[in-house]
């Protein structure tokens, strides 16, 4: 790379002189001799990076470590190298017209408003970063735009079309001012391309300021309301990928069971020899083992500043898997361990914390609830010597609540990847307003939550209210269904109203969240149906 680098520098100093030297050359003669110097130096600077393939390699391949290994064994195609090489000869060219006319035409206007605008380019793409990110920082800071926090794409954002007028209009001032002034044409560039320099380096030290404002404001509120950063790294440690085997269900791919599995055991449609595979192979140890290592998984869940997304997968699976084996003792007559089994799902909600900040561990929860409570309704054992057992499951669904993290300490520790650490350095002022923004608004949405959490009837929209609705439905309908279990083994049978069930089961009738009417219950058959906006729980096995 630095031998590209050594040949552009010296092809550049060497065509502007040549070009300076033309232009201002007192013969046609002379100036032809430096014109054509400078297509011979532009040509060869050309010809010299075509050779410079490996050099190319290095930029391209082995700055990347997925690639580095196959940085030997790639062949640059010709048509590539040619277009290279004809891209420096032709910037060559452009840069000793450029030195050219900057003396030879000194206020010609239309070669002012040609080279002016030209300039004004080339500085600009020189300046891109402190420009483009000093102008998005603003842009972030003050106008709300749509975006994906994970990974901040800046282009949602006007910056870019801002940037093109704000030098569009500073090339026109400028070609005015070129007209006016008595200087010759070159002289007025280099001061143009020092003032804009200048602007754009202000604008970047505006941007920074607000941002350091804006990290500092954003710290010492976090500070005065115990808001710690959350962390959601995009790879995860190796202690936690070496815990649970990827291939473990490729390996078995005949264990099918009813939940987990790809058939309608209710419907018999799996086929007999996975079906008999599935009842050998859901108490052996390997499957035991595999769910103890899931387990471990999902305990990574508690820690509170880092968040796993693979352990909530792993979460959700063991719950799945479990209900998948309290049903299957149920279908092979060893109703005797389905309960005990099932008797299991408290302690695998208590690996998630109460108090998550996570809102996405709420929701996982919620989904693991929602297969615990329907297996334990359809296969839970309906003996009167259980009634204790489900008197106390019942009071210990009663504790559940609707919990709204507002997730502000994620703004504190927003993941971001940035290629390049003069990218990263420039970066810095936009994603701290990025931070701030975001923080903001999670703190000041708090009351909101908290209201939300309360509430039986949401007829709010949005993220969180959605999440607030599917947590409070699935409250109600797994109490009603838990209700409506203990009913039926004291008094033998379902009660025919819901209302039955109150006060000695539930306090009170609830509603769904969604509609804020009573929930849908029919009974048929001897089994319940218990249903509100397309979410059902059935008692029918």
């Amino acid at each position: 790379m630095s031998e590209i680098i050594t040949i552009l520098s010296l092809a550049a100093v060497g065509v502007v002189a040549a070009g300076f030297l033309s232009g201002g050359a007192k013969n046609k003669k002379t100036a032809l001799i430096w014109g054509n110097l400078c297509i011979v130096v532009s040509a060869l600077a050309g010809v010299a990076i075509f050779f410079c393939e490996n050099a190319i390699k290095e930029i391209f391949f082995k700055k990347t470590s997925h690639l580095s290994l196959l940085a030997g064994d790639i062949t640059i195609p010709l048509h590539i190298m040619v277009k290279l090489s004809m891209t420096v000869f032709v910037c060559g060219l452009i840069l000793s017209l450029w030195s050219y006319n900057c003396r030879k035409n000194n206020l010609k206007w239309y070669w002012a408003l040609l080279w002016n605008i030209g300039i004004i380019f080339l500085a600009g793409h020189l300046l891109f970063l402190p420009q483009y990110y000093g102008i998005s920082t603003w842009v972030n800071f003050f106008v709300s735009v749509k975006q994906d926090v994970f990974s901040l794409d800046v282009s949602m954002f006007p910056a870019f079309y801002i940037m093109l007028a704000v030098n569009l209009i500073a090339a026109l001032l400028w070609l005015w001012h070129t007209l006016k002034a008595a200087r010759k044409s070159w002289k007025n560039n280099l001061i143009f391309v020092g003032y804009f320099t200048g602007f754009a380096v202000l604008l970047w030290l505006s941007a920074w300021g607000i941002g350091t404002w804006a990290k500092n404001a954003m710290d010492a509120t976090a500070a005065e309301l115990g808001i710690t950063p959350l962390s959601v790294p995009m790879h995860e440690p190796d202690e936690l990928k070496s815990l649970v085997d990827q291939e473990f269900f490729t390996k078995h791919a005949k264990y099918n069971p009813p939940r987990s599995g790809r058939y309608d055991w209710r419907q018999d449609t799996i086929p007999p020899d996975e079906k008999e595979y599935t009842i050998k192979f859901f108490t052996s140890p390997e499957l035991e083992k595999h769910l103890e290592s899931l387990k471990k998984s999902a305990a990574y869940a508690d820690n509170k500043d880092t968040l796993y997304l693979s352990t909530l997968q792993h979460f959700r699976s063991l719950v799945r898997h479990r209900a998948d084996i309290a049903e299957l003792y149920f279908r092979t007559n060893q109703k005797e361990k389905v309960l005990p089994e099932l008797l299991k799902y408290p302690e695998l909600d208590r690996l998630i914390p109460a108090d998550t900040p996570h809102l996405i561990c709420e929701l996982v929860r919620t989904v693991g609830r929602w297969i615990w409570i329907e297996a334990l309704i359809q296969y839970g054992p309906e003996d009167k010597a259980l009634l204790s057992t489900y008197r106390e499951l019942l009071d210990w669904s009663k504790s559940w609540q609707v919990h709204l993290p507002h997730e502000a300490g994620f703004y504190l520790a927003l993941p971001v990847e940035v290629k390049g650490k003069v990218a990263a350095f420039f970066y810095d002022p936009y994603l701290n307003t990025t931070k701030y923004r975001g923080f903001s608004e999670a703190v000041n949405r708090i009351p909101a939550l908290k209201k939300l959490e309360q509430q039986e009837f949401i007829s709010e929209n949005g993220m969180y209210a959605k999440a607030a609705k599917c947590q409070r439905l699935g409250l109600v309908l797994s109490q009603t269904a838990l209700a409506l279990k203990l009913f039926k083994i004291e008094k033998g049978e379902y009660p025919q109203k819901l209302s039955e069930l109150v006060p000695r089961y539930l306090p009170k009738e609830y509603v769904s969240p969604y509609t804020g009417k009573k929930l849908n219950y029919t009974l048929k058959d001897g089994f319940f149906t218990l249903a509100s906006d397309d979410q059902t729980i059935t008692s029918k096995r």
